[in-house]
């Protein structure tokens, strides 16, 4: 009990260092030989011991060589060498315990997860990638190499594995096990990294050269020199920085949307750095972890900008999808009226103006403005802003002498975008000279052509969107009619609301090949005060014990069964994201499960975003939030496992979400579900 215990007040130190706003240090015994961490899954090693943040000693399995936490921050893996033979094994974080040692054929030279934590894959002196599931540690397939790696890296779309033999690079379909690329490099590779996004792959080379290569194709974009020492390279998790450890006392943080600007640069007084990792506080600030000395050092990176073009497309696309949707009313050929080509470019231009305008704030109120040149044959003068771009403003000639001081200007109206370089220009304003009253109008909207769209990678043909918005009508239909029914027999009343959405998303495959995924949302509310009589009551959970959860999937059900059973092609992909929520209620008395939906053994659920686990079976019962939310998911995958068979000849992929109120009440107890057909047209 002492030992448990000691751990979570080690978590707790550990999550406390990240919180703060300044630079946070965590002193240790002695020099990290090397370390890792994922969210709040952290440890490091020093020769044959394994500690975590607060060194409390898990395991003293070896000399040590390497180890990797598992993304769902439950176990990691370390490969060492125990008198002559170099092993693997799997040690749990809450106390170290050897859960599993693997026997392997080869000697290993490698590890790494996959970024769902279902897979551990090991590299060995065979020449070979054994990818072993994490649930019962089962080889599940061998990827033929032709070297012995010595490092692996996994892009987090589960897409590709890559290794490096000196200064080749390979890149394999992780899937497969094909070789998807062979990049050669002139000269050595020190390490290999990918996008939180998967669209770039990073290669970090002895001589400082950083290249970054486009993930569909894996051609060179971009070189990026005078990296020093170039011992490892991460990417920001936003996507938009890159840092990169010089020196084994300095790291580089490199913004690869305006590689121009100034590095900015962090030195660690102590040396010593090996490793550099991420993790984000409560308050959402992102941390630059690494290692100095006999210290952890945790930088918050508030220097950094946002990914502002990033952000606004987010905005712009949930805009869109809403805007692409034939309206309640709306005949079939007003909304081809309103919905084309041209008109779904001006208006995604027009959701990103007013996005990146809000975005903006005032910033010519926050700049110091200068006059600039004065064109005589085009009469435009240079208007200069210390915070973003210049304008060019039509001014007649005869005007000039009034443009004294840019004070006495007003600036009203104004329309910002973002530039390729992901800083904030103006696009329109209206300047108007307080001294002389004199109004001018900077217009430069038409700066980008409306069909810039088109090679846009995620931009959707209209025809497939107009196709989801008739099934989406579909789907409305066949609510209406499940709905009706169960108020007919009095089972939901119209209280009960419940929702069906369709969405045609771009993708890429790991071939590099453009698709189009096929997206079907399901779920309900219900009002607050007719929850407990409609839907689940406290500590409830089979499916059929909440009404309008029953309504919800028999829309499921009849869907696929008539107008959607066109998806349901045996042999193809289908990603199924079920949903359990619970609200703040305490359980105060454990509630009895009779494994109804099974029993859970370290199940890998998400969080509220987190990947993480939990436990569940008879003997343990029920006594957490998350235990019930866990198991309404379940009642879903259930349902639909046993009421739409057709899925059971696809390639299911299921993946569990967990949303636990802070709030009490029943109209936090809810369940969703959501299909993805991979590459449905």
């Amino acid at each position: 009990m002492k030992q448990k215990l000691f751990v979570l007040l080690s978590l707790v130190s550990f999550s406390y260092t990240i919180f703060a706003q300044q630079d946070r240090v965590q002193n240790i015994l002695k020099p990290a030989h090397g370390w890792d961490n994922v969210s709040f899954g952290f440890c490091w090693y020093n020769d044959k011991d394994i500690y975590n943040i607060a060194s409390y000693r898990y395991c003293s399995p070896g000399k040590v060589l390497e180890i990797k936490s598992s993304p769902a921050c439950n176990t990691f893996a370390a490969m060492y060498v125990k008198g002559k033979t170099r092993m693997v094994s799997i040690f749990s974080y809450s106390d170290g315990y050897n859960k599993h040692t693997f026997k392997l054929q080869d000697s290993p030279t490698a590890i790494a997860y996959s970024a769902n934590a279902k897979f551990l894959c090991i590299a060995d002196m065979g020449r070979v990638i054994r990818v072993f599931n994490s649930f019962d540690y089962q080889q599940v397939r061998a990827i033929p190499t032709a070297f012995a790696p010595k490092k692996l890296s996994l892009s987090n779309n589960g897409y590709y594995i890559a290794a490096f033999e000196d200064h080749i690079v390979y890149i394999w379909n992780f899937e497969t096990g094909r070789v998807r690329k062979i990049v050669e490099m002139e000269n050595n590779v020190n390490h290999i990294a990918f996008s939180p996004d998967n669209a770039k792959m990073a290669i970090l080379t002895e001589i400082g050269k950083l290249y970054i290569y486009d993930t569909r194709t894996f051609e060179q974009t971009e070189v990026h020199e005078g990296m020093s020492d170039a011992k490892e390279c991460e990417f920001h998790p936003e996507g938009k920085y890159i840092s990169i450890i010089t020196a084994t006392d300095r790291i580089s943080i490199l913004n690869m949307k305006n590689s121009s600007e100034e590095r900015q640069v962090i030195q660690a007084s102590n040396g010593g750095v090996n490793h550099i990792g991420y993790a984000r506080s409560v308050k959402g600030i992102t941390n630059l972890i690494y290692n100095n000395g006999s210290q952890f050092v945790f930088h918050p990176l508030l220097e950094l900008t946002p990914d502002y073009e990033r952000l606004i497309h987010s905005e712009v696309e949930e805009k869109m999808d809403e805007w692409l949707k034939q309206m309640p009313g709306e005949s079939l050929e007003e909304y081809h009226l309103r919905v084309n080509e041209e008109t779904r470019a001006q208006q995604y231009a027009q959701f990103e103006n007013e996005i990146a305008t809000e975005m903006a704030g005032d910033k010519i109120g926050q700049a110091e403005i200068t006059f600039g040149n004065y064109n005589q044959e085009q009469q435009v003068l240079e208007i200069n802003f210390d915070n973003m771009q210049e304008i060019y403003l039509e001014v007649p000639q005869e005007d000039v002498a009034d443009f004294s001081k840019p004070e006495k200007l007003a600036f009203e109206n104004s329309i910002y975008g973002v530039t390729e370089d992901d800083k904030f220009e103006l696009l329109y304003t209206e300047v108007t000279n307080t001294e002389t009253g004199k109004k001018y109008v900077f217009d430069n909207l038409e700066k980008q052509s409306l069909d810039y769209l088109a090679s846009d990678d995620n931009f959707v043909p209209l025809d497939l969107i107009q196709q989801s918005s008739m099934e989406e009508i579909k789907l409305q239909e066949i609510r209406e009619e499940v709905v009706t029914a169960a108020k007919e027999a009095s089972l939901i009343s119209e209280h009960t609301h419940i929702d069906v959405k369709t969405k045609v998303e771009a993708s890429t495959n790991a071939d590099g090949e453009k698709i189009m995924n096929y997206c079907v949302d399901f779920n309900y509310d219900v009002e607050q005060e007719f929850s407990a009589q409609e839907d689940f009551g406290p500590g409830k959970y089979i499916i059929s014990q909440s009404e309008s959860a029953m309504a919800m999937l028999k829309i499921v059900g009849n869907a696929f069964e008539h107008e959607f059973k066109e998806y349901l092609v045996p042999g193809k992909k289908v990603i199924i994201n079920v949903t359990g929520s619970a609200d703040a209620a305490p359980i105060k008395n454990k509630i009895a499960y009779n494994e109804e939906y099974g029993a859970f053994d370290e199940e890998l659920v998400y969080n509220k975003g987190e990947l993480t686990t939990l436990t569940l079976n008879k003997s343990t019962g029920i006594t957490t939030n998350e235990q019930l939310a866990l198991l309404r998911a379940m009642g879903v995958k259930d349902y639909v496992m046993k009421n739409v068979s057709p899925l059971n000849n696809m390639q299911c992929e299921y993946n569990t979400y967990l949303n636990v109120s802070n709030e009490r009440g029943a109209e936090f107890r809810r369940i969703g579900i959501k299909f993805v057909f991979v590459d449905a047209f």
